[in-house]
């Protein structure tokens, strides 16, 4: 059956085992598969997740090619005609039943992770999403978000520079966000104990936030930069 539509133009292989309907009259040829939906079906457990799960959530600043994901088996890149999908390991802390939200996408399931762990996770690992600059770019456009769930992942986290950079974060941005002080207070108690350099600052080219124990980038700190 699955031959038989293939041949009929019906439908498109994505992968072994995934396929993707073509609306009627489309060209299979030409059609392209939605990414984020064709991805999320490359593995049984996967989640939309860092600077695609951004761009679900509305707050990237810009679109990427590659779609990223986090699943329970081993790293790997996974190659499609159409677009290419990043599988990384689940983040310390991981909770599947409270870090992952299900988001209809052309009346499909789409599993992703929640804007506050996608947060975390993104001053985590900033580099997936291009960078710091690119991080701080797409966090001017986060209107909301829930700060009891967010301190309680940089806790199972484990990582004092996340939690020293996101509190830093969270401080410039308490008023536009309605940060409540008991979660910044939160933050400040897993901050580094001794200074430390994040979000690939280097020697000589960073500028330190004494009050959270951290070097930042000086374009970070700019009055330039478009994200500050």
């Amino acid at each position: 059956m699955l031959s038989q539509h293939l041949k009929a133009g019906n439908i498109r292989r994505v992968a072994r085992g995934v396929f993707a309907s073509v609306p009627p009259h489309g060209d299979p040829q030409r059609w392209s598969t939605d990414r984020f939906l064709a991805a999320s079906r490359l593995k049984s457990d996967a989640v939309i997740a860092y600077h695609s799960a951004l761009e679900l959530h509305g707050c990237a600043y810009t679109d990427a090619p590659e779609v990223q994901a986090v699943s329970s088996g081993a790293p790997t890149l996974f190659e499609t005609p159409d677009f290419s999908c990043r599988f990384l390991k689940r983040p310390a802390g991981f909770v599947v039943t409270r870090d992952i939200e299900v988001l209809d996408r052309a009346g499909l399931d789409l599993r992703v992770t929640t804007l506050e762990r996608t947060i975390v996770d993104a001053f985590d690992r900033h580099e997936l999403l291009g960078g710091a600059e690119e991080l701080f770019n797409s966090l001017t456009l986060v209107e909301r978000l829930k700060t009891e769930p967010l301190v309680r992942q940089v806790r199972g986290l484990r990582n004092a520079s996340v939690a020293g950079a996101l509190g830093w974060w969270l401080e410039r941005e308490k008023k536009r966000l309605a940060v409540p002080a008991k979660a910044i207070a939160a933050l400040r108690s897993l901050k580094p104990k001794h200074p430390q350099y994040v979000l690939s600052a280097k020697p000589g080219d960073a500028k330190s936030v004494g009050s959270w124990n951290i070097l930042l980038p000086s374009v970070l700190l700019s009055g330039t930069f478009e994200g500050v």
